[in-house]
């Protein structure tokens, strides 16, 4: 049942693509959109720590029409709240990774809900990786789990998106070592809390 669920939602984020175009995603990776009031995240991994965004939103990869970041880490770096918000799903007992379909319901995850309704998801988290329960608040940058190589994966990464209210991914910016931005690929991003 627990995979059927975890497939089940799984589609359900695929379904729910995004909605912007690669040249509105480049206005707002570039800073050409000025007006710009979204929400400003913490990088989701421990403050002062760096990681490289390997893939991006709407990367020609596997993240085409998909708003979504993978940052390349090791196994066991932390993880910690992009956002303060209740976890409303989480997933820890899986040990299986790889790249055939199968796997696709293999990945360990943390889902936290925030004030305005809006979810960030946490994907390939390591077995056992989990350190939250469903129904916790957790605060901006609590520890919340470890990295992994689980589910629909070809090395160890975290997978992070957000989607809004209605279930539509959106784009993320974050605050950086070189202030507000929206991240690209091929860049390392030190975590920092204003």
């Amino acid at each position: 049942m627990k995979l059927l669920i975890s497939f089940t939602f799984l589609l359900f984020c695929q379904s729910s693509l995004a909605q912007l175009s690669d040249s509105e995603v480049m206005d707002l990776k570039s800073g050409r959109k000025k007006d710009d009031t979204s929400y400003v995240y913490w990088l989701p991994y421990e403050e002062s720590r760096s990681f490289l965004l390997i893939q991006a939103s709407n990367s020609k990869m596997s993240h085409k029409a998909e708003l979504s970041l993978d940052f390349k880490m090791k196994k066991s770096s932390k993880i910690c709240a992009a956002r303060e918000g209740i976890v409303t799903e989480a997933r820890g007992d899986s040990d299986k990774g790889g790249l055939k379909e199968e796997n696709l319901a293999d990945g360990n995850y943390i889902i936290i809900r925030h004030m305005d309704g809006s979810i960030a998801k946490y994907w390939h988290l390591e077995k056992d990786g989990v350190f939250v329960q469903v129904g916790d608040t957790v605060q901006k940058g609590q520890l919340i789990g470890s990295s992994g190589n689980t589910g629909y994966t070809a090395f160890p990464h975290l997978h992070f998106q957000i989607n809004d209210a209605t279930g539509r991914q959106i784009l993320t910016r974050f605050y950086t070592r070189r202030g507000i931005k929206y991240l690209r690929p091929g860049n390392w991003y030190k975590c920092v809390h204003p």
